[in-house]
């Protein structure tokens, strides 16, 4: 810090160099400007949206009608077109989308005309992330879907960690019924340790009765 001048008799410092010596003083306390604290920005930013979130459309807006419904024609979900099936699949996991009117965008997927339809199914059907009220339906629905197609995929998850996804496969496979499916239920019920399971087991085996 340099040091002030001393006072002589009769001599008085200008203001002005008072001032510029205390400037001085506090700038070389200060450091070097490039070694300041940088100046703190908050930047405003918006809310994060859900990647699977839909986007509202004319085409969701008459899904959502028809969801409404109790029951709905399959020939009102075929005039919509293949174009429907993301939106049906995006709907069933929709939050903000009544329980009643998920499950039923699920089952309306088995109606469309689309090849994309059975796929979509199967993916809902398998993914753990689902929930066992999506999954359980979509393996109902895939059965209505794809027929004696969807045996080898709903096989598979005869042997799924989730019980209510286990019972939901065997019924379908009952309804498709066949000896394959006869077969692939007597093989899995020596195996299957749960009651629920095993009794849906058997009703599947009742319904595969030729």
């Amino acid at each position: 810090m340099p040091s002030l001048p001393s006072r002589h008799p009769g001599v008085r410092p200008s203001p002005l160099r008072w001032v510029g010596l205390i400037s001085l003083a506090v700038l070389a306390s200060a450091g070097p400007l490039s070694e300041a604290a940088p100046a703190r920005v908050t930047v405003k930013t918006s809310a994060p949206t859900p990647l699977d979130a839909p986007v509202p459309g004319p085409l969701r807006e008459e899904a959502l009608k028809l969801l409404a419904q109790p029951t709905v024609a399959g020939a009102a979900w075929r005039r919509l077109g293949p174009e429907v099936v993301p939106v049906l699949a995006a709907l069933a996991e929709d939050p903000s989308v009544p329980d009643v009117q998920r499950m039923r965008a699920v089952a309306a997927l088995a109606q469309v005309e689309s090849p994309e339809a059975g796929p979509t199914l199967q993916a809902l059907m398998e993914d753990p992330r689902r929930s066992a009220d999506v999954r359980a339906r979509a393996a109902a629905a895939l059965g209505q879907c794809l027929g004696f197609e969807a045996v080898k995929a709903l096989s598979a998850r005869l042997e799924d960690r989730d019980v209510r996804i286990r019972e939901a496969v065997a019924q379908a496979l009952g309804r498709l019924g066949g000896q394959r499916v006869r077969e692939t239920l007597e093989e899995r019920l020596p195996l299957e340790d749960v009651p629920q399971v095993r009794e849906a087991l058997q009703q599947g085996l009742t319904l595969a009765e030729p």
